[in-house]
């Protein structure tokens, strides 16, 4: 629901390197030089992949947790 303008002014700062999304939303997200993939709409190439669980191969080292906000600023 966030503008086109902010949803392009966070694509541009947090520089991502590939955008999940659903293809409902392509019209709305400026993700011109961004890579793309549409979770929806590439479900049979998601297919083909197995179900089973990967092997969980995390250490307390290698973990992340990341929220992209704005805090009380406005500006994320």
């Amino acid at each position: 629901t966030y503008p086109e303008e902010r949803l392009g002014f966070m694509l541009e700062d947090a520089q991502p390197a590939l955008l999940l999304s659903q293809s409902h939303l392509r019209g709305i997200l400026p993700v011109n030089a961004i890579a793309t993939f549409c979770l929806d709409s590439e479900a049979g190439l998601l297919g083909a992949y197995s179900a089973s669980n990967l092997n969980n191969m995390t250490r307390p080292d290698n973990l992340a947790y990341v929220i992209y906000t704005s805090g009380s600023t406005g500006r994320p």
